[in-house]
């Protein structure tokens, strides 16, 4: 099931690595996200960061499935906040994202890559926008549940 909702802007604060899509099987490192999140968490354990209600995976697109993308690990910051040290930033403009939700564990999430991508957004009728695309975690949740659940927010017009 997808939904369309707005997202309020801001700025991503967290830690950048360089990854190929997950639709790019043969350059696809799964290695590099978790590294990215646990290096987040680790540099994140004495700053506000840590205590915020929703971490947000960040992704810029290439133009090229060939290209590495831009991947943030972090927190959503007013955009005015300032980065502390150790830290990367990127700009979450305002505005609507398709959602669609991933339930299982988070090792299973290519399928519902696959799914918000090839079908959720085609059928929705939307077009995607310029701007990073945002999974959301909720940190109270354990990410190897059978039951946990996790956002893909797609930017459309």
């Amino acid at each position: 099931m997808s939904t369309i909702a707005s997202i309020n802007g801001g700025k991503l604060v967290g830690v950048k690595t360089s990854i190929f899509t997950i639709f790019n099987s043969q350059k696809y490192d799964a290695k590099a996200i978790p590294a990215a999140w646990g290096e987040f968490f680790s540099k994140a354990r004495d700053t506000d960061l840590a205590k915020s209600e929703f971490f947000y995976g960040a992704s810029i697109p290439s133009k090229s499935m060939d290209e590495p993308m831009d991947y943030f690990a972090g927190a959503i910051v007013p955009i005015n906040a300032e980065v502390p040290n150790g830290f990367e930033s990127v700009e979450i403009p305002a505005g609507k994202h398709l959602q669609v939700v991933h339930t299982g564990p988070i090792t299973s999430l290519a399928a519902t890559y696959q799914r918000a991508y090839m079908e959720a957004l085609p059928a929705s009728g939307s077009q995607m926008r310029p701007a990073p695309h945002l999974e959301i975690y909720n940190p109270t949740k354990d990410p190897m549940a059978a039951d946990y659940e996790m956002v893909i927010a797609i930017p459309i017009n």
